[in-house]
């Protein structure tokens, strides 16, 4: 028979394990707010969509929220433990930093959030000397910037580091596969030269994000992460075309044509060739390339085109006889990953230059990638 554990043994055992930090909310009959911290803020269920989470029987403030039918969690970002403590401790003032009240929400938002998840009270279960709250979630709203969440462990708050993360789309499987043979080389490249690194992949007509490595290395990182996509046309992308047959080259440059209303042919098949021959393609004009950022993002208007067009007219782009370490202003580098085949599946995309790096920088990095390229096409050849 296995002996009891004693409740502050399991207490420090279980703070080995690091939980989020979040803020239930819930607006009262009268207007007022109660409030309360959590550490066991989840995930339950997907169909039908349920949270949880679960409050001490000895709280005064779930009574307060429960009696209200509904509540708000607000997921803390890392940068807000002073707002953990201020409703923990119940500090005066503490209701400064939520939001106002939103019609038709349960409760209020605390400011700058990672998450806020609201919700009616769906089911409440006895839980030893806890309740286990189940919630029945009404509406979801991410906050923005991709802020990290705050943590608790082992008696502290920190903040996670993220060195990677990957897309998880089942259409992609094969793509996904073999971005998670190359993930580790990611990272490593990633390490190495002190930027961000994107495994992409080409994917029914577009460019795909399945691994960022080196999130946020550099304030001048490129906030393009995973999952995001844009179209495969000329001339962005071409290590994917570079190799291909000439059909797919047409069709690349068709779109591109299509959507720009002019043709640029010699101008494109000089990039390929470049691609070709430094079996890395560069880009370069931080402009041009914040312009895409906001393209990827959504938050251009007019969508891709002008974008296009900037890159086509105001050229010429890089081509093979320049050498890499005497280009002005590079924004990205990005070479082939081949599987057994030798066909081109997937790409290393090394971003987050700042544009003023002197020529034996580039160089290095040139030099890095190559020979990450190179592991990670041995590694889908296996």
């Amino acid at each position: 028979m296995t002996a009891a554990v004693a409740p502050q043994d399991l207490r420090r055992a279980l703070g080995l394990h690091a939980t989020g930090v979040a803020v239930v909310t819930a607006t009262e009959a009268d207007g007022g707010t109660a409030a309360m911290v959590v550490g066991t803020f989840t995930s339950v269920s997907l169909d039908p969509p349920l949270v949880g989470f679960l409050p001490d029987r000895s709280s005064s403030s779930w009574p307060r929220i429960a009696a209200t039918g509904g509540f708000r969690v607000s997921v803390l970002a890392a940068d807000q433990e002073p707002v953990c403590r201020a409703f923990a401790t119940k500090a005066e003032g503490r209701f400064d930093l939520l939001d106002p009240v939103e019609p038709g929400t349960a409760g209020r938002a605390v400011r700058g959030a990672v998450l806020t998840v609201d919700c009616t009270v769906h089911d409440v279960l006895d839980a030893g000397d806890h309740h286990l709250v189940l919630g029945a979630v009404r509406s979801l709203a991410p906050g923005a910037g991709g802020r990290l969440p705050l943590l608790f462990v082992r008696g502290g708050y920190g903040a996670p580091s993220v060195p990677s993360v990957q897309a998880e789309v089942p259409a992609w499987a094969a793509q996904l596969a073999w971005a998670d043979r190359v993930r580790p080389e990611a990272e490593a490249l990633a390490a190495a030269t002190h930027l961000e690194c994107l495994v992409t992949a080409a994917v029914d007509g577009r460019v795909v994000s399945l691994v960022a490595a080196g999130v946020e290395s550099r304030a001048a990182g490129s906030a393009t992460r995973v999952g995001t996509s844009f179209p495969l046309v000329a001339p962005l992308a071409p290590v994917f075309v570079a190799w291909a047959p000439e059909a797919e080259q047409r069709a690349w440059a068709d779109r591109a044509r299509a959507l720009t209303g002019g043709g640029h042919d010699d101008a494109l098949a000089a990039q390929l060739h470049a691609v070709r021959e430094r079996g890395v393609h560069v880009t370069t004009g931080h402009a041009t390339a914040d312009a895409f950022e906001r393209v990827v993002r959504g938050e251009e208007a007019d969508g891709l085109a002008p974008v296009l067009r900037a890159l086509l007219d105001t050229g010429p782009l890089p081509v093979a006889e320049e050498p890499v370490a005497e280009l002005v202003d590079v924004t990205s580098l990005t070479a082939p990953v081949r599987d057994a085949g030798g066909r081109v599946v997937l790409a290393l995309h090394l971003s987050g230059f700042t544009g003023t790096e002197p020529g034996w920088e580039i160089g290095r990095a040139v030099t890095e990638l190559h020979a990450a390229a190179a592991r990670c096409s041995l590694l889908l050849g296996r």
